[in-house]
């Protein structure tokens, strides 16, 4: 039996295809990680909804790094830190699983095909008894 027997059955492909790629989930979980510290407060005390512009965007990934360097925090950098180490683990995750059902599959189609070999080699020989 060939693995291209195996492989030949559509789960396999079907699972490649399907659900949202390892970037998709990051891009997603990044947003939500950014949507939720842009509820909190600047180092300066200032609420983040009510700053504009590049004032927010720095406030709202300082407050993921724990805020500024200045209050005890990690500040801007530590906060891009987590969000692209984030990221990384959040694509890993996906394409883990992916792999994981893969195998599953894989693993499935070959004790099917093998179970049907030997119900048609059981047949063949019950057949050449009989002659």
């Amino acid at each position: 039996m060939a693995i291209s027997d195996v492989l030949s059955g559509g789960s396999v492909a079907s699972t490649l295809a399907a659900g949202p790629s390892g970037a998709q989930v990051a891009a997603e979980f990044r947003q939500d990680m950014l949507n939720s510290a842009a509820k909190g407060n600047a180092s300066t005390g200032a609420p983040i909804p009510l700053l504009r512009g590049i004032a927010a965007d720095r406030a709202t990934v300082a407050a993921i790094g724990g805020g500024s360097k200045a209050t005890g925090g990690k500040g801007i950098v530590g906060g891009e830190k987590i969000l692209s180490d984030s990221e990384l683990k959040a694509q890993l995750a996906t394409y883990g699983v992916k792999a994981a059902v893969i195998v599953a599959q894989v693993m499935l189609r070959y004790g099917v095909l093998v179970r049907q070999d030997r119900k048609a080699a059981r047949a063949a020989e019950l057949e050449a008894g009989q002659e």
